[in-house]
């Protein structure tokens, strides 16, 4: 999957943590991108089985849909930890940054990052 589809599922599952149901304007606004363009990208991430066909607009995740987006998520919140608590950096810089290295992060680094922050 490519890092756009992945930050939509990632933001989808955000929303959904924080409302009762997501829409494709919620997630226009969010991202700053058109509904047109909001509409193009649910109809990727549908034809990958990630999410349900929209019903009255709501886009909701399929089961495979919220295991990869908690998968990004956690790779995320792991990058973010990391830059901020081992390497001082600055919230909205490592914010930033976690958001492009979830994308490309080996399951090795993470592990690496993982056993860094437990000690």
């Amino acid at each position: 999957m490519r890092e756009s589809g992945e930050n939509y599922l990632e933001l989808i599952l955000d929303i959904s943590r924080e409302q009762d149901s997501v829409r494709s304007i919620d997630i226009a606004r969010r991202m700053g991108v058109s509904r047109a363009s909001v509409s193009k990208a649910l109809s990727v991430l549908r034809d990958a089985g990630m999410v349900e066909p929209a019903y009255y607009g709501k886009v909701v995740l399929t089961e495979a849909g919220k295991k990869r987006a908690a998968e990004i998520r956690c790779r995320h919140e792991l990058i973010h930890r990391y830059l901020v608590e081992v390497l001082g950096v600055p919230q909205e810089i490592a914010e930033a940054d976690a958001c492009r290295m979830e994308h490309v992060v080996s399951a090795e680094m993470l592990s690496c990052l993982r056993a860094a922050l437990e000690q």
